[in-house]
């Protein structure tokens, strides 16, 4: 009795270490901190044993989708990293780099998807990742509210390098991006019961969004306001409404789509022009926006013609700041195509997980549209990695969900009586 009891301690104690920390490290961006978080947790697997994670990854290999799911990744890949060699090496400094790095980061967040064997985890397993890159956010603004001087944008420092002393300017609009993740799925729960959400929840869900709120305010990057703001907002509307579930969490989210013409004329009225840059300017005369209809206007006419950045005076810029257009102006057509056809075989994936299970299958696409339009506004070869591999690991979740029989409720413990 007394080893069965230590046995089921070291579970409760290091099972959720060892499901945290992964995601946690992937979500915060800085790679080289994977080596030891892997070491930890399988120093942790140690102690608690491997076979519920063998098990699950057994009923994974007879079914069909996780393969055609594993053979897109793998056609993309193949297609993103050995077709074109990117037109401009003077800029890239170690152009092929980026290739191996963006795929081993996906085939490891895969990996850490397929040992998922509850419910609970795969929340916490987004939960956490978004907790990641909240935190690297909020560690980068801070260190640029004290080592520079407003206005800060376009000079938040990258503290990656700031650990060794070396004073570098990271790309403003995406930290921007990447503070949209963790207010998406802090929303997004709000689909979930009550009892299947994350620990601590309410606590550490709004003083998230606060902080992410705070810190965009003082980058001044409007995109995080629209997408937090309005896009997220209307989306969890939509399915709550869907859902039937409580007209308060409805009110909740509706009125947060409201603060954002409020704190436009508040703004106007104080006369601070703290939210000038964020909210009065034209969306669509962003250089992004323009940059993806030259984009296009290439696409259409000549798709399998290499596109230079452009236009004018954005010409000198590395990046289109857009995934697609970036893969292709990489790449080619073909690995276009493939990115193509992989983002929407995950978004079919949902749909069908939708169709099992309604609830969790919401939350899912609550959490992958955000990530698909901030992939459409960010550097993922080189900087913004997280939003592709957030969508990737919700791929790999859908895999893992749709493998189970229908009658073993996915396989996950739906029933946990678990504080939240």
């Amino acid at each position: 009795m007394t080893s069965i009891a230590t046995t089921v301690s070291r579970t409760h104690v290091i099972d959720p270490l060892i499901l945290s920390i992964l995601p946690l490290t992937l979500g915060f961006g800085v790679y080289p901190l994977m080596l030891p978080a892997v070491v930890i947790a399988l120093v942790g697997l140690f102690f608690v044993g491997y076979t519920p994670y063998i098990s699950n990854i057994r009923n994974l290999m007879p079914a069909p989708g996780f393969w055609v799911f594993l053979v897109l990744l793998g056609l993309f890949f193949v297609s993103y990293s050995g077709f074109y060699i990117p037109y401009h090496p003077n800029l890239l400094k170690m152009p092929r780099a980026y290739f191996p790095v963006l795929f081993a980061l996906s085939l490891f967040t895969v990996f850490c998807v397929c040992f998922l064997s509850k419910y609970t985890q795969v929340i916490d397993f987004i939960w956490f990742f978004c907790i990641g890159a909240l935190l690297f956010c909020l560690l980068t603004v801070v260190a640029t509210l004290l080592l520079e001087k407003a206005p800060y944008y376009s000079k938040v420092l990258d503290v990656r390098y700031l650990a060794f002393g070396i004073k570098k300017y990271i790309n403003t609009p995406g930290i921007s991006n990447l503070l949209c993740l963790f207010p998406a799925v802090f929303m997004g729960c709000l689909l979930l019961k009550p009892i299947d959400r994350p620990r601590f929840f309410w606590v550490l869900g709004l003083l998230g969004l606060i902080l992410s709120v705070g810190a965009n305010i003082a980058i001044g990057q409007r995109s995080y306001f629209v997408l937090t703001l309005v896009i997220e907002p209307a989306v969890i509307c939509l399915f709550l409404l869907l859902l039937k579930k409580s007209w308060r969490s409805f009110l909740a989210i509706f009125c947060l789509i409201a603060s954002y013409p409020i704190l436009k004329e508040l703004d106007r009225a104080l006369g601070t022009a703290l939210l000038y840059r964020p909210l009065n300017h034209d969306l669509l005369n962003d250089p992004r926006f323009q940059m993806l209809r030259y984009w296009l206007d290439h696409l259409i006419v000549e798709p399998f013609q290499r596109v230079e950045v452009g236009p004018a005076p954005w010409a000198d810029l590395q990046w289109f700041h857009n995934f697609f257009a970036d893969v292709h102006r990489l790449s080619g057509f073909w690995a276009l195509l493939a990115a193509s056809i992989l983002v929407a075989y995950i978004f079919l994936r949902i749909l069908f997980v939708i169709k099992r299970e309604r609830g969790f299958g919401l939350f899912l696409m609550a959490v992958a549209i955000p990530c698909f339009l901030i992939m459409n506004t960010s550097v993922v070869p080189e900087a913004e990695r997280q939003p592709f591999l957030l969508l990737i690991a919700i791929g790999a979740i859908c895999e893992v969900l749709l493998a189970r029989p229908k009658s073993d409720a996915f396989g996950f413990d739906n029933k946990s009586s678990n504080p939240k």
